[in-house]
Parts: structure tokens; C-alpha cells; sequence
């Protein structure tokens, strides 16, 4: 009997999603956040597959079984399961000993974007040889750094190595008149060179931060921009550039992320404001992208769904300023581009087929 009940589950190809602990707990009401389940299940059934909700406080990489949510004919299940042999992480484990346990699942099972944060500066490392023409000048954090970096620039940010949505971020620029303004998350001020390194050191302390170069990025309708690029591993495991939207400051604000007030725009209409040839911004910066996500995702384990955050200057030239291994997509929403965000949701399904597929040949 148990080798009939074996098959049974085989023949129901069954792909994981790895999500948050509240995302989890609100999978029965339906209100999971900004994760669109839905969207997950409509492409998993569209493509033969039944998408299994996991998360890591419910699962047991040695024993091979978790506790989740199966969606079978259009309900949730919540029963103990076998896990899936291929997962989809959108899961970042805030505890030592719930990243150990991912560490653990990865191992026995095939686990892509595993990890999906990474350091900054190790980014910049990785792409310096390759990308130099593309990235702005990026230093870790020191206080002699810092006074060295601002006698060479204008405007500077100091980021955390390891943070998302903008949270941390500091902008310091220098006026005409020698003085310096600092903007933190939570306030801006005028102030002397001195004081204003003095005033970064004490946001700092002892955490681990980058100072980047400010690019000079373009304006749409003289707020400062940047492009947020989807770019994923889809069926045949090739990156492709699934879509990208601009993300537009709010007025004031050097902060362009939606989180913290930004617009989410079609690039079309940003870059047609501007550009002679919008579409040719959109190719070099599309083209860029995927040339960057390409490289990295050979140096980095089981990469498949990344969002880039690129920087184009007036002259259309594309800059990378960082990589996002858990790709918040509502942006393509709030762009009104529904096909697109759509589509954010199936192609990490095909490529989780892909994998299945090439794992039983």
C-alpha cells in the first residue's frame, strides 16, 4: 500500500513556496499581505502543478515533512506534506536558528534564491572588474572613508550593507557656500563638514554601511528617479527581463522606493519626458541588467528572481545601484502594468518546472 500512495504523489508534480510566518498565518482569510497567492496558483495550475505553502517554524527538513498549505481544486489544504523537491524562496528568516534550518532545507532539497539578501558592498565587488563603467564609486564604511570620499564628491549616500525598502539611509550633499546637508530617515538639516560626519558617524555606530556616490539620476517632473528591473530565470532556466517600472521620489525626498512614498511609473512615460529616444534608454538599461543578473547569477547559488534597482543620468546612461534577492512586485500594480506583474508570479513557476523537469532526466 505504501508504494501505491508514493505514486499518488508523484503524479501531482507538486512545486513549494517557502513565505513568511505572516504571510502564512493568513493564507486561510485570503489577506496575505503583499504576497498575491493567487497568482502563484493560477500559473502553477496553468502549468500542471500544485503549489504547496510552506514555512520554516512549520517545516522539518530532516524528516522531510512540513506542515502546509496544499491548493487543490481551488481550496486550501492544511495537512502534514511531503516536501517538494523544488522550493521557491520568499521567505528571509529573521532568527539564527530559522536561517540555519533554511541552510538544512537547502541542502536536501533544490531551494532557489535560498538566500536572497547579500551585502552591498560584496555586490559591488563582484561586479567592480566586470561593470566599473556601470557603478557608482562604493567604499565600506569608515569615518576617514567618509571624509575621504567627501572631499572627492558632491553628494554622497551612506547605506546600510544589508537593508530593503530604503530603511537607513542617509543623503549628504554639499552646498555652494561649503556647508553640508544631511538628510536621515527622519530628519534634514544644514551643518559644517565637521558636524555633518560627526552627525553620520552617530547614525552608524558599529553597523556595517556602505558610502556610494550620488549618481546624478534624471528628473521626472523634477523629482529625482530610479528603474526597478524584474529580472528572472523562466522556463529553459534563461534570465529574462520580465518587466520594469520607474520609481519616482516623492517631491524633497531622496528616497525613491514605493514603501516610503515613492510613484511607481511606466517607464515609457517617465523617459519620454526627457529622452529624444526613450526606447533606447529602455533597451541600454534592459540590456544592462540582464548583462549584470547573467554574471551574478553564475557567481551566486541557485539566483532566479532578482529585482535591480538601475539609475539613469541625463544622458540616458544606465548606472546599477543595487540588487533586491526578494523582489517586492506591487510596483507593477501601482504602474497599472497588471499583465506584467502577472507574469512576475508564473515565471518563477516555470522555472521551478524547468528544474523538476531536468531532475527526473
Amino acid at each position: 500500500g505504501r508504494q501505491k500512495k508514493k505514486e499518488v504523489w508523484t503524479s501531482l508534480e507538486t512545486i513549494g513556496i517557502l513565505v513568511d510566518r505572516h504571510v502564512f498565518r493568513h493564507i486561510k482569510s485570503g489577506k496575505p499581505g503583499n504576497e498575491k497567492l493567487h497568482l502563484y496558483n493560477k500559473a502553477a495550475v496553468k502549468h500542471g502543478l500544485t503549489p504547496v505553502y510552506m514555512c520554516l517554524e512549520r517545516t522539518d527538513p530532516s524528516s522531510g515533512k512540513a506542515l502546509g498549505f496544499q491548493f487543490l481544486n481551488g481550496k486550501y489544504v492544511y495537512k502534514i506534506l511531503p516536501i517538494p523537491k523544488v522550493i521557491h524562496n520568499r521567505t528571509l528568516p529573521a532568527s539564527k536558528r530559522m536561517r540555519e534550518r533554511l541552510k538544512q532545507l537547502a541542502q536536501k532539497r533544490f531551494v532557489f534564491n535560498a538566500q536572497n539578501r547579500y551585502s552591498k558592498y560584496l555586490i559591488h565587488k563582484l561586479l567592480q572588474h566586470r561593470f566599473a563603467a556601470n557603478l557608482p564609486v562604493t567604499t565600506r564604511y569608515t569615518r576617514s572613508e567618509l571624509r575621504r570620499m567627501m572631499d572627492r564628491f558632491r553628494s554622497l549616500y551612506i547605506k546600510p550593507q544589508s537593508s530593503s525598502l530604503g530603511n537607513g539611509i542617509v543623503k549628504i550633499a554639499r552646498n555652494k557656500n561649503g556647508t553640508w546637508i544631511v538628510q536621515s530617515p527622519r530628519t534634514t538639516f544644514v551643518t559644517s563638514k565637521q558636524k555633518a560626519e560627526t552627525k553620520v558617524n552617530d547614525i552608524v555606530k558599529h553597523r556595517k554601511y556602505v558610502i556610494q556616490q550620488t549618481i546624478p539620476l534624471a528628473k521626472y517632473n523634477g523629482n529625482p528617479y530610479d528603474i526597478r528591473v524584474t529580472v528572472q530565470r523562466g522556463f529553459g532556466g534563461n534570465w529574462q527581463v520580465t518587466g520594469m517600472y520607474c520609481k519616482v521620489a516623492r517631491k524633497g525626498r531622496h528616497v525613491t522606493n514605493v514603501a516610503r512614498g515613492g510613484t511607481a511609473k511606466k517607464c515609457d512615460t517617465v523617459f519620454r519626458q526627457h529622452f529624444q529616444h526613450p526606447s533606447r534608454v529602455a533597451h541600454s538599461v534592459r540590456d544592462v541588467s540582464l548583462q549584470i543578473t547573467r554574471y551574478l547569477g553564475e557567481r551566486l547559488n541557485r539566483l532566479a528572481d532578482v529585482g535591480l534597482d538601475m539609475g539613469v543620468d541625463a544622458s540616458g546612461k544606465p548606472y546599477f545601484i543595487e540588487m533586491n534577492g526578494r523582489d517586492q512586485r506591487y510596483g507593477f500594480r501601482k504602474a497599472k502594468m497588471p499583465d506584467t506583474f502577472r507574469r512576475t508570479y508564473e515565471t518563477p513557476i516555470l522555472y521551478a518546472k524547468y528544474v523538476l523537469q531536468t531532475k527526473r532526466h
